[in-house]
Formats: C-alpha cells, sequence, structure tokens
C-alpha cells in the first residue's frame, strides 16, 4: 500500500528534526507555514502533526506552536522511529540491540514450542520461506530477502500457537521490520541467517524443542554479533560525518 500524503508529510517533517531545522525542543511553523513549504493543504499537514503526535515526536499545544519531544520521549514501537532516535543517541546501537534482547526473551521459546506443535503444512511452509531467502539472497534483491526472512518467523509463532506470546511480540513487528531492511542489506548478515534458520528447521522438524530452542539463540546471538560489527561501523561512520 502506497503512503498517503500526511504520511508523506509526516516523513518529511520527521526529517526535518532530524536535520536540525527544527530542533529538539523547538517549536514547529505554523500549519499555514508548513503546508506552503511542503505544498498541502493545512488539514494534511493537520494530519501529519497528529501522526507524530501520536509516536510523541512532537507536541501538540492548544492554541500555541507545536513543540519538538525530546527523542527519548519518541515511541520505541514506531518502525519509522527505530533507526531515527538511534541516529540521535549518544550509542546508535542501544535500541537496535534492545530489539534483540525482546526477541530472543520471546522467540527462543516460540521456537521450542514450534517444535513441539508444529504440523507437517509448517514444516512445509517453513521450508519454503527458507527457499524464497535463499533465492532473493541470491538474485540481490534485499526487499525479498527481509520480506521472507520475517515470514520464516512468523511461521514460527503460527506454529507454535499461543496467542499470548502472539500478542507480546505484535507490537514490535514495526520496529523489527525497519530494522530487517537495514540487515538484509549485508551479504555476510543474511548468510549467517540462512544457515541458522536452516538449524532452525531441521530441529523443529525433528521435533526436537531443545535443539529448536538452541538453534534459535545461536542465531540471535549472531544477529546481535553481527549487527554490532556492520551496523556499527556504519553507525560510527555517519556520525563522524555530522
Amino acid at each position: 500500500m502506497r503512503p498517503g500524503r500526511a504520511d508523506l508529510v509526516a516523513d518529511q517533517l520527521l526529517q526535518l528534526v532530524l536535520d536540525g531545522t527544527f530542533p529538539i525542543g523547538g517549536t514547529l511553523p505554523s500549519e499555514a507555514e508548513l503546508a506552503d513549504r511542503f505544498g498541502v493543504s493545512r488539514l494534511t499537514v493537520r494530519e501529519a502533526i497528529r501522526s507524530l503526535a501520536s509516536t510523541r515526536v512532537i507536541h501538540v499545544r492548544q492554541g500555541r506552536s507545536s513543540t519538538v519531544n525530546p527523542a527519548e520521549e519518541w515511541s520505541p514501537l514506531d518502525g519509522r522511529l527505530l533507526v531515527a532516535r538511534s541516529r540521535l543517541h549518544p550509542d546508535a546501537l542501544l535500541l537496535p540491540m534492545r530489539l534483540l534482547e525482546a526477541r530472543r526473551a520471546v522467540e527462543v521459546a516460540i521456537a521450542e514450542l514450534a517444535a513441539q506443535r508444529r504440523q507437517d503444512v509448517h514444516v512445509e511452509r517453513l521450508a519454503a520461506s527458507h527457499d524464497d531467502m535463499a533465492r532473493a539472497h541470491g538474485e540481490g534483491d534485499v526487499g525479498a530477502v527481509a520480506e521472507a526472512d520475517l515470514a520464516f518467523h512468523g511461521l514460527l509463532f503460527e506454529a507454535a500457537d499461543n496467542v499470548f506470546l502472539k500478542a507480546l511480540f505484535e507490537p514490535l513487528a514495526s520496529a523489527l521490520r525497519s530494522l530487517r531492511r537495514e540487515t538484509s542489506s549485508v551479504p555476510e548478515i543474511v548468510g549467517h541467517a540462512l544457515d541458522h534458520h536452516a538449524a532452525i528447521l531441521a530441529a523443529v522438524t525433528d521435533g526436537d524443542a531443545g535443539a529448536a530452542g538452541n538453534a534459535m539463540r545461536a542465531h540471535l546471538l549472531q544477529t546481535e554479533e553481527d549487527i554490532e560489527r556492520h551496523l556499527g561501523g556504519q553507525a560510527a561512520t555517519a556520525a563522524s560525518l555530522g
């Protein structure tokens, strides 16, 4: 689905916050001024501001200019904001690493339950997702790699069949998708993920809950190492370039 005009304006407004045009703690121009800047209606600007206010990027004050909140107050669950908040934080890897910690707390148990409860159809679909990811990786299709990766993990949740664990994880989905798009552009990270997915698939296929949990833990720990090595270097470079 293509983003609406208000979503596009919200993204542009967020970028202006990130580049310092509208600094943290400062006030925004009036709706009329922003409408002129972006070439849209005041209603569209109002919707964009409302969108950013819902994730606590902007504080709307009745009858007064809206202000930009400190980055630590921004929602950690909005995928648009994961990279943005990281760029503004002294430790650019802090939030991605915290996200991986949350994944490890949930997904190890999910892998174990998936091994215990999976049906043949789950094994078939997991294998198909793994093949899709490998094929997309070979073709250099970063977007398809990310989607196949997400599908593989989503199928494990489906096989685990625990609505409460799924509900705990769902708020992280948007932030996770954003991070996956970052990591899927690094061939070495994708290669490691494919190897670990194969181990998880084998354990789930065998119905070995212990092996499945261990394979998932190894996968996520490897991902943490990969992100620190590859994205950490990129973050340091970006910081040095201002």
